[in-house]
């Protein structure tokens, strides 16, 4: 039995700096990605199906260690690419106002947001062959087009007119602009702690009572800064949680993607030596289901075709092959797990398929294991492959405003 344990490592920093009143950090959003172009044209992937939303700028994938090289770098330009206006969430997500004042989401905005490009390299002994060799790939992969339901984008609007509202009253709006002044910004991390101990950090009380002393008509409502940064505590907290639980589970009933790579084979080892290749492009189609306000049913669909050239006969002889995969992805999201089983069906040969089941763990927002078991296009019934998979992502604290 053929067991591959596969370990996938994932750094990922943003780069961008819009700040504004009521900060939303996609950041704070999952990252969700669990594959690449670059490793699955190699067969390095957990899974041959992914699509993933909130691409950082920059993300460091690790196979199976780092003793055979197995590294895959990925970036995504649009955190890269200065941008003459802020970077708002409106903006990343499309939303603007049609001729008839309705808001809509542009469908084709994730071919800024949502394109990525990868590179990979790594040693490997692949089917046939009687040593490892040396291979490296690049990769693109984009969201096509997105479709979300009126219903979906009048809530996503309502969300980000709430959370733009100024506070209750002139001393939290002060309060607020001072904390703005300052760079004190409230995170998501300090919205739950809050939520769950009432914890408020002394800074902010400090600031408070910097406010009051300077404004004594506030000290009216508000007997000292604690009393004040509670009541800001409270209404923030409140913007924060209803931002960031609701429009990131708010994901499009119907999305395309498409993705392709070319790899290099080194076929004496270096990289002076002849290479063989292997170029692949596909199509990814995902329909989501709601049946509650944060869990999805997933069905997904992919084609894919393959030109070959990794390919040796008993002699060791190069030759190339080419065919056509094409199956689909079942995916259940129950909050912090995601349970799904993929299938894939390689044209011309019926003995041939992928058939694989993943669980997922979103242990926190920067850190997620997956984990797997099944068949990946086996010649005879003694090609089982094991998956372990370790998603973790790094963010610099960058954000994008919600205004």
């Amino acid at each position: 039995m053929k067991r591959v344990v596969i370990i996938l490592l994932t750094l990922s920093v943003f780069v961008i700096n819009a700040q504004n009143e009521n900060e939303a950090s996609v950041n704070d959003f999952n990252f969700e990605s669990t594959a690449n172009p670059a490793f699955t044209i190699i067969e390095e992937s957990p899974t041959a199906i992914n699509t993933p939303d909130n691409l950082k700028s920059l993300a460091l994938y690790v196979s199976n260690g780092f003793s055979n090289g197995n590294i895959a770098l990925e970036t995504n330009p649009y955190w890269l690419i200065p941008n003459t206006k802020d970077k708002s969430y409106e903006d990343y997500r499309g939303l603007k106002k049609n001729r008839k004042g309705e808001y809509v989401i542009d469908p084709f905005k994730a071919l800024q947001t949502n394109t990525s490009f990868s590179v990979a390299y790594t040693n490997k002994e692949f089917q046939g062959f009687e040593e490892e060799k040396k291979v490296a790939a690049i990769g693109l992969r984009t969201t096509l087009v997105q479709l979300f339901s009126r219903k979906q984008t009048d809530k996503i609007a309502n969300i980000l007119s709430d959370t733009g509202q100024p506070y209750s009253d002139d001393a939290l709006n002060k309060y607020n602009g001072t904390l703005v002044f300052s760079n004190d910004i409230v995170t998501r991390e300090m919205a739950d702690e809050y939520v769950k101990n009432k914890t408020i950090p002394q800074n902010y009380i400090d600031t408070a009572n910097s406010v009051l002393s300077q404004n004594p008509n506030y000290k009216s409502k508000y007997a000292d800064g604690k009393s004040l940064a509670t009541a800001y505590f409270d209404e923030i907290t409140a913007r924060i949680v209803k931002f960031y639980y609701n429009p990131k589970n708010i994901k499009p009933i119907l999305r395309v993607d498409g993705a392709m790579a070319y790899s290099l084979l080194f076929k004496e080892n270096s990289f002076e030596s002849n290479t063989a290749k292997r170029i692949g492009a596909w199509v990814t189609l995902d329909l989501a289901l709601p049946f509650n306000d944060k869990n999805y049913f997933h069905l997904y669909g992919i084609s894919r075709y393959i030109d070959n050239g990794f390919n040796v006969d008993g002699d060791q002889n190069y030759f190339e092959t080419s065919f056509w995969d094409i199956g689909g992805k079942l995916e259940l999201e129950l909050g912090k797990f995601n349970l799904s089983y993929e299938y894939l069906q390689r044209d011309g040969d019926d003995e041939k398929y992928r058939s694989v089941g993943n669980i997922t763990y979103q242990v926190n927002k920067k850190m997620s294991l997956v984990g797997g078991f099944g068949k990946d296009f086996p010649i005879g019934e003694d090609n089982l492959v094991s998956l372990l998979g370790i998603n973790w992502s790094l963010d610099s604290g960058s954000s994008v405003s919600s205004n």
